[in-house]
């Protein structure tokens, strides 16, 4: 085996495991936390907080029509029983009667509108906390498949740096140094070229016919003289 194809073959490996361990990195975002289900765990919060509030308005405003057909009652008892025998004190207590009564209608029409908002309020929060129940599942679902894609990927990772061991001992340092130099520099990580229809399949750089022989042989290493990555001739 040349110099050149033990560092494609080194590079093959690192560009394996340079995507396995990004996939491992997004797998554990992805188990950490996922946007849609807290979207829509906030949403059902939201609506949960909503109903409850609505339905203590409804409580509130039924409490006030109990104390207040109470007091219209208690009053009509007062006209009514003939207690009461002054005509000017009559007068008033009718006056007021009436005054609580149209107090009463305008509470019914509150009550009325409050009851119609916290039925609509209640399918809103049965809705939420079913989508909530269905992101929840769909979570376990998906968190299940990742954490059984995780394992392998482990495993492959494993594998790799098994061979990538083995292959670094029948390289150079000196090789090994350079390979890791430019690999370093690199935003793709990718420090071994092709040639492929007589280009560098990294740049599109035209190789001299020196440096193709040279990436063909593999006796030296051919280094692109544009990108600055070593050239392999498969």
């Amino acid at each position: 085996m040349s110099r050149a194809e033990s560092l494609y073959r080194l590079q093959l490996l690192d560009s394996e495991l340079d995507r396995a361990r990004k996939r491992l990195s997004e797998i554990e975002i992805l188990l950490a936390g996922n946007p849609a289900l807290e979207h829509t765990r906030a949403e059902a919060a939201r609506a949960e907080k909503a109903l409850r509030l609505a339905s203590a308005e409804l409580k509130s405003l039924e409490l006030d029509a109990q104390a207040l057909d109470d007091k219209i009652a208690g009053e009509e008892q007062r006209l009514y029983s003939g207690a009461i025998r002054n005509p000017k004190e009559m007068l008033d207590l009718q006056h007021e009667l009436d005054v609580l009564k149209q107090r009463r209608v305008a509470l019914d029409e509150q009550l009325l509108a409050a009851m119609e908002q916290v039925e609509q309020l209640r399918a809103d929060e049965l809705r939420c906390r079913q989508a909530l129940a269905q992101a929840e599942r769909n979570f376990a679902d998906d968190s299940a498949h990742l954490r059984a894609e995780r394992d392998k990927l482990k495993v492959a990772v494993e594998g790799h740096l098994e061979q990538r061991e083995a292959l670094c001992r029948s390289i150079s340092a000196r090789d090994l140094d350079l390979y890791a130099a430019i690999r370093a520099k690199k935003p793709n990580g990718v420090a071994v070229a092709l040639i492929k229809a007589g280009a560098c399949s990294q740049c599109g750089e035209t190789p001299s016919s020196q440096l193709v022989q040279q990436a063909h042989t593999g006796a030296a290493l051919a280094i692109c003289s544009n990108c600055g990555r070593i050239l392999y001739a498969q």
